[in-house]
């Protein structure tokens, strides 16, 4: 009984299993209800452009690189200085075209228009030469290192605020027997000096051509100091004082109140002509020359600290009332040996 009921039952099974989709039915059906994972689209970035690099070349008329030379490009306040090798450079400039201003001292200052490529570019500009202005190289010796410089050429007075603003008599202006010279002046029959601001030397010279047309004494202040300790004692006023005049020149240290103390003196200064003076202290003994020639020194056994320099006006004759002080060509240089005057006669 029990294989008759069994026989059936595999019939029905394998006409059921014929029954079903083959297997590439079965494919079929398989991939019709995948749904595949949709992939993005690829972006092409855009390309990061070229900048506008540039590099500035300064000579002068013999090929010399100009070094120092100050650079500013429109809309950029900020001056770029060349190296040593006159070199400047800048780097992804906002615009291919601007402007460029070039000073330096002892130049004419330039201004000139460039248009840029993407990339690197060079330019070269050369300087012309100002006969009336100071060149470094004329401002100090050798082995002697600028520390300042100021020959109003660009009708200013740079750290000199009462020059610059032309007060108390001071003046900016073209010296009449010398067409082109820019020097500053003073006129004021007052008692009265100003300093150069934010500046302090030692070891170091300073260096002035003047003039005095009619008389009247004037005083360069040297290493010059207010409200300081000395020795323990409270100073308002610190300097050594060179006066000079057509009677002679003096040199004073003075530590006031306490103090003002004669200590060397020489020829004076002529009347009506250009004097160049130089004022040094190294290692605490101070020198002064006239026209090349040591008309004061002195040997402090207590020097006097660093500090700045000032121009002092003293009253003058009253009776010469065109009486003019003319002042040009100030530098201060560095020393590391002993002064040596690099004056040369005219």
């Amino acid at each position: 009984m029990k294989s008759k009921i069994l026989l059936p039952l595999l019939i029905v099974v394998f006409v059921l299993a014929a029954c079903g989709p083959s297997p590439e039915e079965a494919a079929t059906m398989t991939a019709s209800a995948w749904t595949p994972t949709p992939v993005p689209p690829t972006s092409t970035p855009t390309p990061t452009p070229i900048p506008y690099d540039l590099s500035v070349s300064v000579t002068d008329a013999d090929g010399v690189a100009v070094s120092g030379a100050n650079i500013t490009l429109a809309g950029d306040d900020v001056p770029v200085f060349t190296g040593e090798d006159g070199k400047a450079t800048w780097t992804n400039l906002p615009e291919p075209d601007g402007t460029a201003t070039i000073a330096a001292q002892g130049y004419i200052a330039s201004e000139q228009t460039f248009s840029l490529s993407r990339g690197p570019n060079e330019l070269s500009f050369t300087l012309e030469r100002d006969s009336n202005g100071l060149l470094p190289s004329q401002a100090c010796a050798a082995g002697e290192s600028l520390l300042y410089i100021e020959d109003f050429q660009d009708n200013e007075a740079e750290g000199w605020p009462e020059i610059d603003l032309h007060a108390n008599g001071w003046t900016v202006g073209e010296y009449a027997s010398e067409p082109g010279n820019m020097v500053a002046s003073n006129n004021n029959m007052a008692h009265h000096g100003n300093n150069l601001q934010d500046k302090t030397f030692s070891d170091a010279v300073w260096r002035v051509r003047f003039v005095i047309e009619g008389r009247r004494p004037l005083s360069f202040n040297w290493l010059v100091n207010y409200g300081i300790q000395i020795d323990g004692q409270q100073i308002d006023d610190s300097r050594y004082q060179i006066v000079a005049d057509t009677d002679g020149v003096g040199l004073r240290r003075l530590t006031l109140p306490a103090l003002n103390i004669g200590a060397a003196s020489g020829s004076g200064a002529s009347a009506g002509n250009w004097h160049n003076i130089e004022i040094s202290t190294f290692q605490g003994e101070t020198q002064v020359w006239l026209d090349g020639k040591k008309v004061a020194g002195y040997v402090d056994p207590k020097p006097l600290p660093g500090g700045g320099i000032g121009l002092e006006l003293f009253s003058f004759d009253s009776s010469k009332p065109d009486t003019v002080v003319y002042f040009d060509n100030i530098s201060v240089c560095g020393l590391s040996a002993p002064f040596v005057s690099n004056y040369v006669t005219p």
